[in-house]
């Protein structure tokens, strides 16, 4: 894996709000091609440090590379430039419910291109079957189950041809089965297509489907406390935390076996 692309580089990241610490000092790559898992229990400060990565939020210290270019320290106008390699997938899917699916997912087209109806129309069509969603441009949000809201969420998220997806909880809210559809998906596009991604998540069954490699954030230390292929973990690695968290076990079980 080291010999690889780099595409992400985090470095000495720290968030602090007001007194409370919540990432201390975290340093980490992501290469090109990968599934790349940040993992954490509860609290742990999984879904800031995605938000920092993006942009949205500025640390205390530290920087964040993507493809060599500082997000943290770019101006406005550089920093929009970047942000054209990344696509983003919210939680919720983050529709916009006065919008038909088709014309969310076209928004990105919209802002930020100026190709013609008929070829914004293609491409949503395109990105739609991508994700399992032919035929549903004309539908509103609030017929889409929340499976499907998330695939449409991604349509989106997925129509500037981005380098790099991020996925928030992406199994957040779903059954078991349209999970695992979702798992299968993320793992087709990853290998089709080459897209560097980015999975914010504590579903076990999904990282160990899904992850090329994982970190682990410790909620009380705010640090890294493992990197690398979650089997290796789980099988190998010497901090309870990692070992409980992997074998699905009690903290207090993991620190004695």
């Amino acid at each position: 894996m080291s010999g690889r692309n780099t595409t992400i580089q985090v470095r000495n990241l720290t968030v602090r709000f007001g007194d409370n610490l919540v990432l201390d000092d975290i340093s980490f790559d992501v290469y090109q091609g990968e599934i790349f898992v940040v993992l954490g229990s509860s609290g742990s400060g999984k879904t800031t440090l995605m938000r920092h990565m993006i942009g949205l939020m500025q640390p205390e210290k530290g920087q964040v590379f993507i493809d060599g270019e500082d997000i943290i320290d770019a101006s406005i106008k550089e920093r929009v430039r970047i942000l054209t390699k990344i696509g983003v997938l919210f939680q919720s899917g983050a529709l916009l419910g006065s919008m038909t699916l088709g014309d969310n997912v076209e928004l990105p087209l919209k802002e930020n291109t100026k190709l013609s109806k008929n070829i914004k129309q293609a491409l949503v069509r395109l990105k739609l079957s991508q994700v399992g969603l032919s035929g549903k441009e004309n539908v509103m949000p609030s017929e889409l189950s929340g499976g499907m809201k998330k695939r449409g969420g991604l349509a989106r998220a997925m129509i500037l041809d981005p380098q790099i997806l991020f996925f928030d909880e992406p199994s957040a809210g779903l059954d078991p089965i349209t999970q695992a559809e979702l798992d299968n998906l993320i793992i087709g596009l990853n290998s089709s297509l080459g897209t560097t991604m980015i999975v914010v998540t504590h579903e076990l069954q999904s990282i160990f489907k899904i992850a090329h490699r994982v970190i682990m954030i410790d909620k009380i230390s705010h640090k890294i406390i493992a990197e690398g292929i979650p089997a290796e973990l789980r099988d190998n690695s010497e901090h309870p935390m990692v070992r409980a968290f992997f074998r699905r076990e009690p903290l207090k079980d993991a620190a004695v076996s």
